[in-house]
């Protein structure tokens, strides 16, 4: 490692925004180390000892480089769309089960799993299953009565008293 390049820091920034972007990000720890990072290295300090001084690996101080040179700001800002497991049931799965659903009278979500677990070869926890009704839109909640008896101007009476 004796004849190692230490890598550059993109200039999207001067100095001067950059410290301004890092007053006014104190509170957004991650982007907050981030910033302190690429400022260390963009003052001379090599990457291992900025990794050394805030206590990171060396691959994750070299990602946060190379994401700040590529994407600027931008790359730094954690990015948590794509985080966890992928789902077994397809969006197209989904939205099949939400046209069948649609139709259903009484829907426990008892019968919403077997719903899944028959037709799709799937088997969720209950809990599960109420997530994925709850992501399209639907809920168990009791439907409420609509009184006939009602006046029209029932809101203005009910304020008179």
């Amino acid at each position: 490692m004796v004849n190692m390049v230490q890598k550059k820091v993109a200039d999207f920034l001067s100095d001067d925004e950059l410290e301004e972007i890092i007053k006014n990000n104190k509170k957004n720890c991650k982007l907050f180390q981030k910033l302190i990072f690429i400022r260390a290295v963009k003052k001379g300090y090599k990457v291992s000892d900025a990794c050394d001084f805030l206590q990171i690996s060396e691959p994750t101080g070299h990602r946060w480089l190379d994401n700040y040179n590529e994407k600027g700001l931008a790359g730094l800002s954690p990015n948590y769309e794509k985080v966890g497991r992928p789902s077994k049931m397809s969006e197209e799965d989904k939205e099949e089960f939400f046209k069948i659903i649609e139709n259903e009278d009484n829907l426990t979500p008892q019968r919403a799993h077997s719903i899944i677990k028959n037709r799709y070869n799937i088997d969720y926890s209950i809990r599960h299953v109420c997530r994925i009704v709850e992501s399209g839109g639907y809920n168990y909640g009791k439907a409420y009565q609509i009184f006939s008896q009602k006046p029209d101007n029932a809101d203005k009476e009910l304020k008179k008293t």
